[in-house]
């Protein structure tokens, strides 16, 4: 108590140097407490589900009849689920018609992950197949808004895309299970209204889960799946999931769900641990400065009997004080931070309603900051609690010249060490930044290959009872496109299953003049169906050949437009040699005619990364009907304001549909940039914090050294020493360690920077432009940064200096 109590009247003595410091720690023990919090609830803390860890995932889709065929055959799991891609549904009846999101699962899939409902019961076995009630279980959060939280929800009647649903329950708050945004769980998931009946029995869109039997590990069910995959191979050679050389992987359900971000977040904690790191070593060099200032303190303390222990306890305890200080600040900031996390992530980060403010957070920020104030205590401690009792007597209170006390000299020494430090990890933060900003920068240029801007996109999904013909759907989203592109201040309208941006399904295809090979080993092409008028609106350039026309029909000869990257794939002298305009390809499995050939479109990103299928086949919408389409509509200003002229037109066609994920292009496009954008703005921020604290830090050990020497560079100046000579010296000084802490930091950068290549576009981690730039930009401020005192050095007055 006694040292806290001197520590106290310390830091109010010295408010400046209090205040430098404990800001400094602040913003360091914030932003690493900020990202442990996250790095915990989202890596670290097991899944909200009963023996979470036995929860697992199947790699790879499944049919249907492999899925039944696994539920029988595989005895490492004690049950298995399947789920299905979200599906868009009309909640409609009272009050006005709402779009929700709807998922199909498994009868079993509370009973795997052993959740309750928080309302009314689960499915039953006999809910779950075809021709089974129409029953659904809703969120929470649907159940308090658009229910009003009714007490006796369960039993009642919703009327979804136009079929009664029993609710039978509701599901506890936050359930994002099988990921985020889900209102409604529905059963069958064999039941796809997405893809076209004739073709669900040869997709693999079930994706499948499952809880392992106690006692059974992960290689056990790999290589139970691995046995049973072959034999699925040879039972249905055709399937297109029967590749027996295809990978089986069962893995965690935590690993699967946050995998896509493991080596993002555990990067920014690294980065954090940087600046602490740096925030440690400038306040350990404030620290050591103040130290040599009390020498004559420590000096009359030792004299009259104190322990080297006992010194080293008060300025251990001075240290940590600072350091509680700046954790408790730190704390308030990570907690603001915590706040802003969902607002401002623009990617959809997994778990991320449960980072919250529990426990162990201000625990962590306890213990960080103890450790922060031992760690940059220590070492000003150890030096000052040994001083030289002559010598400092003999001085007024000020330390020496570095040249004449070796103890000094050791401080000295050690400033410029913990200097060198901060160079060094500030350099690798500005290198990660740096390449970081690159990769936003090449992800900009991609050329995609149609115009995004004025095209609002939207959604538009037909209940499946009342648009039982494909005729009916075909119909429906014609006269839509027709009416919406009559609107005063639209340039152009279509409609598309899918757009650019939005995902992508994928469909065998296979030259026709071939021999016809099976489905699994026919090329994968990106799958697009689009209404007339598609490339001309989307402005995707038509390199060859037609558009679809209003007479491409499902009576009419069946067409097929190809890009540039399938033209080459299949006659690779184009555009030379053979014309691919008037050949015919088979596309899909179901329709055994093949499709005319009759364009050739350029090629276009379906992501700005590209397609996990690099060629593309478009096929005419009235001839494939999908239940669900996107509208594209091109207008002369903003697209957005043209959202209620597009909903009425929808509306005016079907009184009980309405539209969803109402979005602009150019938004779906920066969207592609989202996660990047985030991690540079962040990393950017550590960065840019390190980058301040090691100036401050370069500033700090070229103004003590230029105070510490004052006697030196009066007498130097005193006997003929010019300006530019006093100035050349000092800037030496700070340049030797900066340049130190810049060679260091480049080879830490060259390891620590092949980490983040999974987040890097069309940039190196090692690219060597970019790591000159960032040595060259460090040095010209370093040189900024020592040129201020070394100026003032210059101005001594021998005299003066002489006389002290």
């Amino acid at each position: 108590m006694q040292d806290t109590r001197y520590a106290l009247r310390a830091m109010r003595a010295r408010p400046g140097f209090a205040a430098a410091a404990v800001l400094t720690l602040a913003l360091a023990i914030g932003g690493t407490t900020a990202m442990f919090t996250v790095v915990r609830a989202v890596l670290l803390k097991p899944l909200e589900y009963r023996d979470s860890d036995r929860l697992v995932r199947i790699e790879g889709g499944a049919t249907p009849s492999r899925f039944a065929e696994m539920k029988a055959g595989a005895h490492a799991f004690t049950e298995l689920g399947a789920f299905t891609g979200s599906q868009n549904l009309t909640l409609s009846g009272a009050g006005e018609p709402e779009v929700l999101s709807g998922v199909r699962v498994s009868h079993s899939f509370l009973r795997i992950l052993g959740v309750d409902p928080l309302r009314g019961r689960g499915f039953r076995p006999g809910e779950d197949s075809a021709g089974g009630p129409a029953v659904a279980m809703i969120s929470a959060e649907l159940w308090q808004g658009r229910f009003a939280g009714d007490p006796q929800i369960a039993g009642k009647t919703a009327m979804l895309a136009d079929t009664p649903y029993t609710i039978i329950g509701v599901l506890p708050p936050h359930f994002r299970f099988p990921f985020a945004g889900v209102d409604i769980w529905m059963t069958d998931p064999s039941d796809n209204p997405d893809f076209p009946a004739k073709s669900r029995a040869m997709s693999p869109f079930l994706t499948v889960f499952g809880r392992l039997k106690p006692g059974v590990s992960l290689a056990q069910a790999n290589a139970e799946l691995k046995v049973m995959r072959r034999q699925y191979a040879m039972a249905h050679p055709a399937m297109l999931d029967a590749k027996p050389k295809s990978p089986v992987e069962v893995t965690a359900m935590k690993d699967r769900l946050v995998a896509d971000v493991r080596s993002t977040l555990w990067m920014l904690l690294g980065a954090a641990g940087f600046v602490l790191l740096i925030a440690c070593a400038n306040v350990a060099g404030l620290l050591l400065a103040r130290a040599a200032s009390r020498s004559r303190e420590f000096a009359v303390r030792a004299a009259l009997g104190a322990a080297r222990v006992r010194l080293i306890r008060q300025l251990l305890a001075e240290s940590v004080l600072l350091s509680l200080v700046g954790g408790a600040l730190g704390l308030l900031l990570a907690a603001y931070s915590l706040r802003a996390i969902p607002k401002i992530t623009a990617f959809d980060l997994p778990r991320v309603s449960e980072i919250q403010l529990d426990w162990m957070v201000p625990v962590f920020a306890a213990a960080l900051s103890i450790a922060t104030g031992v760690l940059f205590g220590l070492a000003p401690s150890l030096g000052a609690s040994r001083p030289d009792l002559m010598r400092a007597l003999r001085t007024s209170g000020v330390a020496s010249s570095p040249g004449i006390s070796k103890g000094i000299l050791a401080r000295w020494n050690l400033r410029s060490l913990l200097l060198v430090g901060q160079v060094a990890l500030s350099i690798v933060l500005l290198i990660g930044a740096a390449l970081l900003m690159e990769s936003v920068a090449q992800l900009r240029r991609v050329d995609i290959g149609f115009n995004p801007a004025s095209l609002l996109t939207l959604r538009v999904s037909l209940p499946p009872v009342r648009y039982n013909t494909s005729q009916k759907t075909a119909s429906f989203f014609q006269d839509l496109v027709g009416r919406v592109g009559s609107v005063p201040g639209v340039r152009g309208a279509t409609a598309a299953w899918f757009l650019p941006m939005m995902g992508y399904p994928g469909t065998p295809v296979q030259d026709a003049a071939k021999p016809p090979l099976p489905l699994n080993q026919r090329l994968i092409a990106t799958l697009l169906v689009v209404t007339p008028r598609y490339f001309h609106t989307l402005e995707i350039p038509l390199r060859r050949g037609r558009e679809f026309a209003e007479q491409d029909t499902e009576k009419a000869q069946r067409v097929a437009i190809i890009d540039e990257a399938l033209a080459r794939r299949f006659w690779p002298a184009y555009p030379a040699g053979q014309d691919p305009i008037g050949q015919r390809l088979f596309v899909g499995g179901v329709n055994p005619n093949a499709a005319e050939i009759v364009g050739i479109a350029a090629n276009v990103h379906q992501s700005l990364e590209g397609s996990a299928w690099p060629e593309s086949v478009y096929v005419a919408f009235a001839q494939s009907p999908q239940q669900s389409a996107m509208m594209a509509v091109r207008t002369a200003a903003d697209p957005l304001s043209l959202t209620k002229a597009v909903r009425d037109q929808v509306q005016a066609l079907d009184r009980d549909q309405t539209v969803a994920d109402v979005r602009t292009m150019e938004g779906l496009v920066e969207d592609q940039v989202g996660e990047r954008r985030l991690l540079t703005v962040v990393l950017g921020s550590f960065a840019g914090m390190a980058l301040l604290l090691a100036l401050i830090g370069i500033y700090g050990v070229i103004a003590y050294s230029v105070t510490q020497r004052t006697q030196e560079l009066g007498i130097r100046r005193a006997l003929g020493a010019q300006q530019s000579d006093i100035l050349r010296l000092v800037v030496r000084q700070g340049l030797v360690p900066t340049l130190a802490g810049i060679a260091i930091g480049l080879l830490g950068a060259s390891a620590l920077t092949r980490v983040m290549t999974n987040v890097l576009f069309h940039v190196s981690a090692t690219d060597p432009a970019t790591f000159t730039a960032i040595a060259l930009l460090f040095l010209l401020v370093a040189l900024a940064a020592c040129y201020i005192p070394a100026r003032r050095a210059t101005r001594i007055d021998p005299m003066a200096a002489l006389r002290i």
